[in-house]
């Protein structure tokens, strides 16, 4: 997946799960989409929505404020 597709996604209220490493949006067919941890898509999507991308502790994921 590439960064622009990861930014849309989170736009339409997907998440990433910290614990488990998985991006979790209805679109997929098993509801989520396994990553790994060093996966650049996912960071350079970060680094363009910079503080948009909200990490909460309690449930460790990463979702747009």
């Amino acid at each position: 997946m590439n960064k622009d597709k990861i930014i849309g996604l989170l736009q339409d209220g997907a998440y990433l799960n910290a614990i488990e490493y998985r991006f979790y949006h209805p679109s997929f067919r098993k509801g989520y989409r396994a990553m790994r941890s060093s996966d650049i898509s996912f960071m350079a999507a970060s680094r363009a929505l910079g503080a948009q991308l909200v990490y909460n502790r309690e449930t460790q994921t990463y979702k747009l404020n």
